[in-house]
């Protein structure tokens, strides 16, 4: 009989401790106060609406006033995209491939940066990462987005070759997690090499990469004496150093977690019991994100055989009690680590795992950058990162994608699970 999908309930709110067990473990608690009550079903609904709001109302509106827009400056070009747009839709990536570079020349040369970059994003979903690149040069160009300074191969012998993975505020987090082994290489080339990037990943960029000073944004660096300042971003570095999938895979560098936090914190999950850890994350506000309900998490968390480590952030308590009720003694809610607050603590933690199940967000990008394995759900929005025609990236050499692709939720549980099984068994050797 097939199960009926639930959508993912928004949070509720339910606080909880850890607090040391007998053992060298964690336990857990729930502390005294209100557990529901008119206010947080009130927050619960205006959740809801919200990303209701979002997701069927304005970026549908904003997409039609682009298209309404295109058409009438490129009837062609619309047209061209609307096809393409359909063969997304049903997912027919034959087809949406073949659209593809058609699509992005003519995009091209009618100077709609816009499209440009979808095409670049799109490219990256289909496995054309070459292709990807090329576009967001492109993308970049028609923005007037390219400095002057700009690294473009050349010797930098006497120069001082300043990185920026953050750029502005609403910079993601995500932007040049995968590229270590990428600065690790120009750092080489150069007489020195500086990177700026977001402060709560400091720690981590510079435990893995010694040759290089590591500041964060928004602090503003200049070349060292005697040297001239050439500058880089995630893109610059992409394109000198190349993006060919061999390449990106002969250059890829895990960040480094401070191994003896994550020991301790291993240590104290498994708490004497001989179980793999595995870390699990499943929730978004994103109104731009399908989701498996709590229900089918609970299902894999009862039927693994494993310590089970939440990596949630967010207002999850209701989740989190559905989660524990599943497996009392082997689900963790370790409160000391706040990914908000101290990304290096949570690199700790991820270190300490032995496996991640978890949606598309930061936590999905920080533990494929350390190479933790990972098995990432993906939706069939057509609007993330994650290849959509294979199971895996060279970006990401220990994840692998498990697609929605039209599926219920609970047939995608079930190929999540025994993946999960297949990493575990050989991490037991």
């Amino acid at each position: 009989m097939q199960r009926k999908e639930i959508p993912p309930r928004p949070p509720g709110r339910r606080v909880l401790e850890l607090a040391a067990t007998g053992r060298a473990g964690y336990g857990m608690r729930p502390t005294s106060g209100p557990r529901g009550g008119p206010l947080m079903a009130l927050a619960s609904l205006k959740q809801r609406t919200a990303k209701w709001y979002n997701r069927h109302v304005a970026d549908t509106v904003k997409n039609f006033r682009r298209q309404v827009r295109r058409a009438v400056r490129h009837p062609g070009l619309a047209l061209s995209h609307l096809r393409f747009q359909q063969a997304v839709a049903r997912r027919d990536w034959a087809d949406a491939h073949r659209r593809l570079v058609p699509l992005a020349d003519d995009a091209i040369a009618a100077a709609d940066a816009r499209l440009v970059a979808e095409m670049a994003y799109a490219a990256e979903r289909l496995d054309e990462h070459e292709a990807s690149n090329k576009w967001a040069v492109i993308h970049a160009e028609l923005n007037g987005a390219l400095a002057p300074t700009d690294w473009h191969g050349e010797s930098l012998a006497d120069a001082t070759l300043l990185v920026r993975f953050m750029e502005n505020e609403k910079q993601g987090k995500a932007n040049g997690l995968g590229m270590a082994g990428y600065l690790a290489e120009a750092a080489t080339r150069s007489a020195h090499c500086k990177l700026i990037l977001e402060h709560r990943l400091v720690p981590l960029f510079a435990r893995t990469l010694p040759g290089v000073e590591v500041l964060a944004y928004p602090a503003e660096a200049g070349a060292r004496p005697g040297t001239r300042l050439v500058t880089a971003g995630a893109l610059t570095l992409r394109t000198v150093l190349g993006v060919a999938p061999e390449r990106v895979q002969a250059l890829f560098r895990p960040l480094r977690a401070d191994a003896a936090v994550s020991a301790m914190r291993r240590e104290r999950y498994r708490a004497g019991r001989n179980l793999p850890v595995v870390g699990i994350s499943w929730w978004s506000s994103h109104f731009g994100k399908d989701l498996p309900g709590i229900e089918f998490w609970s299902d894999l968390v009862r039927s693994t055989d494993a310590v089970f480590v939440s990596l949630q952030y967010g207002d999850v308590g209701a989740d989190v009690e559905t989660l524990r009720r599943a497996a009392p003694d082997r689900w963790i809610v370790d409160e000391t680590v706040d990914q908000l607050v101290d990304m290096d603590l949570f690199a700790a933690q991820l270190g300490a795992l032995d496996a991640v199940v978890t949606i598309s967000n930061t936590g999905a990008h920080l533990a494929a950058a350390m190479g933790v394995p990972t098995v990432l759900i993906r939706d069939d929005w057509f609007r993330r990162q994650w290849p959509v025609r294979s199971d895996r990236t060279p970006w990401c050499p220990q994840t692998r994608v498990v697609g929605k692709d039209g599926r219920t939720w609970h047939q995608v549980l079930v190929e999540v699970r025994d993946r999960l099984n297949r990493m575990l068994a050989r991490a037991r050797g």
